[in-house]
C-alpha cells in the first residue's frame, strides 16, 4: 500500500534481492517506474543508518523537551 501511495520514481534494493524478491516491484514498473538492486556492503546496513540518525537527530531533540 506505501508504495502504491508514494509511487516512487526508483525503487531501490540492496543487492542481496533478486527483482522477482523485491516487494512493490510490479505496482512500480506497472506505471513505468524503474527497480533497481545496488550492491550489498557487508558491514552497512539500513537498519544501523536508521539508528545514527535517530541518535544523531531525533534524540536530543527529546532531551530538550524535559
Amino acid at each position: 500500500e506505501l508504495i502504491r501511495a508514494l509511487r516512487p520514481d526508483v525503487l531501490v534494493k540492496g543487492g542481496d534481492y533478486r527483482l522477482d524478491q523485491i516487494v512493490g516491484r510490479e505496482e512500480v514498473e506497472a506505471y513505468g517506474g524503474e527497480v533497481k538492486t545496488i550492491p550489498f556492503l557487508q558491514g552497512y546496513s539500513t537498519t544501523g543508518l536508521v539508528e545514527r540518525i535517530v541518535q544523531q537527530f531525533v534524540m536530543p531533540q527529546k532531551d530538550l523537551k524535559k
